[in-house]
């Protein structure tokens, strides 16, 4: 599949716009995915007007970058900015109704959205430099919008990210040119409430921080919104873990472990207790096998980790509970092929680059890391 290149350059309004100009194309494809998105909340009662505007308020103050961005992107496409508001929202409106509801989700039209991620670094790795790895599991229909834009700040680092086209920019991963790397999973937890969601807090990462030191400092500093993970490195191999919650948030930082995973549950006892695993029989428990499933990998690979094993252990099958790359279970009717959840994108980033070249650099596979399609990119 081809591969979306976005070229961003200066204030977040000027981005959002060249955002939206560059993915005109997809613009019908992209207005479907909205209102099927929308649709959704609606027919669950999801989609509540105060919980938007509360969301707003807070980014008002908080997060004008987010808001001036959207308007920029709406601007472009056409598209009235409450509704793009929204959709940006619609997993935050998602997780707030399923809190509140009992109800299995094999009887709710949501995808899943899984993920798993990990990172090593020095004695775990062939060289010692670090690597951070993560598979996107997601939506099904924003496999065309799958996107890598090379972004340069009007005040702040260049970067490169993986995300969406018509999301905020930062809406998976990403690296800087500093080498400090992110990647992010959903977690259905209890502990949300608005706060700066997920792409807010990698954005500002990406923007304005070069190590991982400096990222927990700033992580620690700001409210969260909650409802997922964050995963750092960075050039000079420090590993960390952000369980990100909106009353309190768990950090996981490596001090001579040099290998983390994570995939969409909480692990740490600040916010273990929040998680709530609500999936289809056919996929419970998935994301203690998956994380299980990395994390004996990287004991029986101690040492010989790099980027070809990395890029076999992401693409690796097996049951429901443990597959890597994962793909649409047909005929389930929560996981519809249409709107389903699959692999859709899987990036390996190289914070010290790759021996070849001291740039931080990643290698990115769009669609089922299986197929082999992985094309290598540089911050430079």
């Amino acid at each position: 599949m081809n591969l979306l290149r976005l070229t961003l350059a200066g204030t977040p309004a000027e981005m959002g716009r060249q955002h939206g100009r560059q993915i005109e194309p997809l613009r019908p494809h992209l207005l479907a995915v909205i209102e099927q998105r929308i649709a959704e909340l609606r027919q669950l009662g999801a989609d509540s007007p105060a919980a938007v505007q509360s969301c707003l308020d807070f980014m008002a103050e908080a997060d004008r970058p987010l808001l001036d961005y959207l308007a920029g992107l709406s601007e472009a496409l056409t598209i009235e900015p409450r509704r793009l508001q929204h959709y940006t929202l619609s997993s935050y409106l998602r997780d707030l109704w399923r809190g509140q509801h009992a109800v299995p989700s094999a009887s709710t039209p949501f995808a899943q959205e899984g993920c798993t991620v990990w990172a090593a670094s020095g004695p775990a790795t062939v060289d010692g430099r670090p690597l951070l790895v993560k598979n996107r599991d997601y939506h099904v229909d924003h496999l065309p919008l799958q996107m890598l834009a090379r972004v340069a700040p009007a005040d702040g680092y260049r970067y490169l990210s993986i995300g969406s086209a018509g999301s905020p920019e930062v809406f998976s991963s990403g690296i800087n040119e500093r080498g400090l790397a992110v990647a992010d999973t959903h977690v259905l937890s209890r502990d949300i409430g608005p706060g700066l969601p997920r792409f807010s807090l990698m954005r500002e990462l990406l923007t304005h921080h070069d190590s991982v030191a400096s990222a927990l400092d700033y992580l620690r500093s700001v409210p969260h919104m909650g409802a997922g993970t964050l995963m750092l490195a960075d050039a000079g191999g420090s590993l960390a873990l952000c369980e990100s919650g909106h009353r309190c948030c768990g950090y996981v930082i490596s001090h001579g472990e040099t290998a983390l995973v994570n995939t969409n549950h909480f692990e740490t006892p600040a916010l273990a207790g929040q998680w709530i695993e609500d999936e289809p029989p056919a996929l419970r428990g998935n994301s203690l096998g998956r994380r299980r499933r990395v994390l004996i990998a990287l004991q029986q690979g101690w040492g010989t980790v790099d980027l070809p094993w990395a890029q076999r252990l992401m693409a690796a099958h097996g049951s429901p509970q443990e597959a890597l790359c994962r793909h649409p279970l047909v005929g389930h009717a929560g996981d519809r092929s249409e709107t389903g959840s699959s692999t859709i994108s899987s990036a390996i980033f190289q914070p010290a680059g790759d021996g070849q070249s001291d740039f931080p650099s990643l290698w990115l596979a769009i669609g089922n890391p299986c197929l082999g399609q992985w094309q290598r990119q540089q911050v430079k």
